[in-house]
C-alpha cells in the first residue's frame, strides 16, 4: 500500500480564485461562531453549578 492511496492530496485552488476564498472565509466564520456559542454555553453551566464564581467578577 502507497501513502498516496491512503492519504489522498487534496485539490488546492489557485490563491486568486475569489469564489474559493470566500467559500472559505464564509466555512471559517461559522465554525468560530459555533465555538463562540459553545464557550458562552459552558460559561453559563460553570456558572450555574459554581455560583461562588460570580461573585469574584
Amino acid at each position: 500500500m502507497e501513502a498516496e492511496s491512503t492519504f489522498p492530496r487534496w485539490p488546492v485552488p489557485p490563491d486568486s480564485c475569489a469564489e474559493c476564498a470566500e467559500r472559505v472565509a464564509a466555512r471559517f466564520e461559522a465554525q468560530v461562531e459555533r465555538d463562540r456559542s459553545r464557550v458562552r454555553d459552558m460559561n453559563v453551566l460553570i456558572m450555574r453549578h459554581h455560583p461562588e464564581l460570580r461573585a469574584r467578577r
